[in-house]
């Protein structure tokens, strides 16, 4: 009896163990995590303009003789100062809608691609020029995020739990990577030709002092295979930003959906909360990560396109840039449109 007894007790000694491990302090934050989020923020819009500074000036000898050439020269100090604040509203706006590194660098080609095709397609800036310019702008606002966040599950499926990431097979297929990247291309060289084949010219001419060659508008059919090949890489940025993060979105859990059941019996709401309730509360997580992104996207590229145009481009109106960012926001949207229509599909 006495060697049963023992037997016993030794088995309610594994979970003592359990509760041990459970009460184990969670892993050590790194260094970068330790800092508070405010300061992250700080450092990241620091860290841009110091970067962008710095190989601007490197790159010099490439990049300001063409640029200076059709940019306006600044003699106010508040006219470079808005630009540099306008940068910090980019970094900023970024950080509190929770981009990570890769949103950044998607974020900011799409927002940057029609201010260096106007540069490219009508001033006949070198494409050294073209590409040394938007590489640097491209890695002094990515590369503050990829050292001061982690990227989200949905760019590190990895190490992502299961059920924090919805199609999985999706995202990782080559086959519908390609599809969707080429969607998104096709949009975009559809609505720039047809903006090019009807009202885009007379814009051009009338808005665009002293431009110097629109001869790449009257391409005709012939140009759309370049288009469409100059344009991919727009493609895929935007499949990126928008169909990505909207894709693997998981939906709301059970208990969510229980409580917006139980809340349209609610009696004596306010009118605004029955309006948000039944609108933009009634869709899927899923649909609301795509509508806000895409909404961002096409509202950021807009003003940052009146801004960069209008305020930098020699000889460039407010009515030619807001004409000219117009048809990159209005592909934009169409693209978002898209791909809500292929998110609708049952069992995606």
């Amino acid at each position: 009896m006495a060697h049963r007894k023992k037997d016993v007790v030794a088995t309610t000694k594994p979970p003592k163990a359990y509760a041990k491990v459970a009460k184990e302090p969670p892993p050590r934050k790194t260094l970068v995590q330790q800092i508070p989020s405010p300061a992250r923020l700080v450092l990241a819009v620091l860290a841009s303009l110091a970067l962008s500074s710095t190989l601007f000036t490197l790159t010099s000898q490439v990049t300001l003789g063409e640029l200076g050439r059709v940019s306006k020269h600044f003699e106010e100090w508040w006219e470079v100062g808005g630009l540099m604040a306008w940068k910090a509203v980019e970094i900023g706006l970024a950080w509190i809608l929770g981009f990570d590194g890769r949103d950044v660098l998607s974020f900011t080609f799409l927002i940057h691609l029609p201010t260096y095709a106007l540069l490219s397609s009508f001033y006949g800036l070198r494409p050294t020029t073209i590409l040394a310019s938007y590489a640097i702008v491209l890695l002094s606002n990515a590369v503050p995020f990829a050292l001061l966040r982690k990227p989200t599950l949905v760019h590190n499926l990895s190490r992502a739990p299961p059920t924090t990431v919805s199609n999985r097979g999706i995202l990782q297929d080559w086959a519908i990577t390609l599809y969707t990247t080429i969607l998104a291309t096709a949009i975009y060289t559809v609505t720039v030709y047809l903006s090019y084949e009807t009202w885009l010219p007379s814009q051009l001419v009338v808005y665009f002092e002293r431009i110097p060659n629109i001869t790449r508008v009257h391409a005709g059919p012939a140009g759309l295979p370049l288009l469409f090949l100059s344009l991919l890489p727009a493609g895929w940025a935007a499949r990126d930003f928008l169909f990505v993060s909207s894709a693997g979105t998981p939906p709301a859990p059970s208990s969510d959906l229980e409580k917006g059941k139980s809340a349209t019996s609610r009696q004596g709401e306010y009118l605004a909360c029955a309006v948000y309730r039944k609108t933009w509360g009634a869709l899927s997580r899923r649909t609301r990560v795509l509508i806000s992104r895409t909404v961002v996207l096409a509202t950021v590229l807009l003003v940052n396109t009146l801004i960069q145009v209008a305020g930098t481009v020699n000889g460039a109106s407010f009515e030619g840039a807001t004409a000219w960012g117009f048809v990159w926001a209005l592909a934009t949207s169409v693209t978002g449109l898209t791909y809500g229509w292929i998110e609708a599909v049952d069992g995606l």
